[in-house]
């Protein structure tokens, strides 16, 4: 009995995740402006007429039900632009060759077909297809990581104390006056003093040999 009560729950519970059918989400009510990329039908690959449409688009959801503004770029181009009940031309700037469109949406979380066609004269293209409008719901985007600024850290200011700085250039250099000996005077010896010398002890030798002299005089 305990077991059947189990299986009963886990069947139960498959059922219910697995059979009932996803809700899809919705976009909040509101004047916004919404990108969006235009697809080929079906598809979520971009189509070459996705660089007709200048993004974003200017949507006024009521809900779900929206109206669309959007711009055509290369406007003389595009010939043929039926969404379902018609656009109304809002805006025509023929320098620019651009013009601005509105429509309703009667469910804007799901893609819109557009019926268009796409006439190039000088290149003799002409053809016609269905795209769809795939508008991106921006409250279910993440928004980019906001990077802080970044700091920067000031150096102290130097507390050298020495006034012997050089002030001309951009960075406090100290720079250092050079030493310089002062001779110490040696006390002055005359120059006279060898000659002064020699005249003594030639004197001398004068006067012991005349008294020599006259010492041998006497004795004769």
């Amino acid at each position: 009995m305990r077991k059947a009560f189990l299986y009963f729950l886990v069947v139960s519970f498959f059922v219910l995740t697995i059979g009932l059918p996803q809700a899809s989400a919705k976009i909040a009510d509101g004047t916004q402006q919404l990108n969006y990329q235009v697809n080929q039908p079906d598809s979520t690959n971009a189509s070459i007429a996705n660089d007709y449409f200048q993004k974003p688009a200017l949507v006024t959801v009521t809900n779900g039900s929206a109206i669309v503004q959007l711009t055509l770029k290369n406007s003389s181009w595009i010939t043929k632009f039926e969404p379902a009940g018609g656009a109304e031309v809002v805006n025509e700037d023929l320098k620019a060759d651009t013009r601005v469109v509105e429509f309703s949406v009667s469910d804007i979380s799901k893609p819109v077909k557009i019926p268009m066609k796409v006439d190039v004269e000088h290149i003799n293209y002409h053809h016609e297809y269905t795209v769809d409008l795939v508008f991106e719901d921006k409250s279910a985007v993440t928004p980019p990581a906001v990077k802080p600024p970044a700091t920067t850290t000031t150096p102290p200011p130097s507390t050298n104390t020495n006034t012997n700085t050089n002030t001309n250039t951009s960075t406090s250099t100290v720079t250092k006056k050079p030493t310089t000996q002062v001779p110490v005077k040696n006390p002055q010896t005359s120059d006279s003093t060898p000659y002064l010398l020699i005249f003594v002890l030639a004197g001398s030798a004068f006067l012991l040999y005349k008294t020599r002299f006259q010492r041998k005089q006497g004795e004769q």
